[in-house]
């Protein structure tokens, strides 16, 4: 009994061929477009530097140094509905 026609081998074998294919092209534009952005990004770095450094605008601000457990936590609902400021009355 036949197998198999050989042309569908064939076909297979090409369709497993434009697979590797399209993959080893899609490895390649990525490899691409992450070199454009590096590119871009190493172009864009000493010039956001030179702006960051005429307007003096610091990395990050450093956090202030509060000793927090001298301060008591207010209670919200009570400075809002103090003397029932907010809240009309029904009567």
């Amino acid at each position: 009994m036949q197998q198999g026609h050989p042309r569908h081998k064939q076909i297979n074998r090409s369709k497993h061929e434009m697979y590797l294919h399209n993959k080893h092209k899609t490895e390649d534009v990525w490899t691409a477009i992450k070199s454009v952005i590096t590119g871009i990004g190493n172009v864009i770095k000493p010039a956001w530097k030179r702006v960051q450094s005429v307007f003096s605008v610091d990395e990050q601000m450093p956090a202030p140094n509060v000793d927090y457990d001298k301060f008591e936590i207010k209670d919200i609902a009570t400075d809002m509905f103090r003397n029932n400021a907010g809240i009309v009355n029904g009567n």
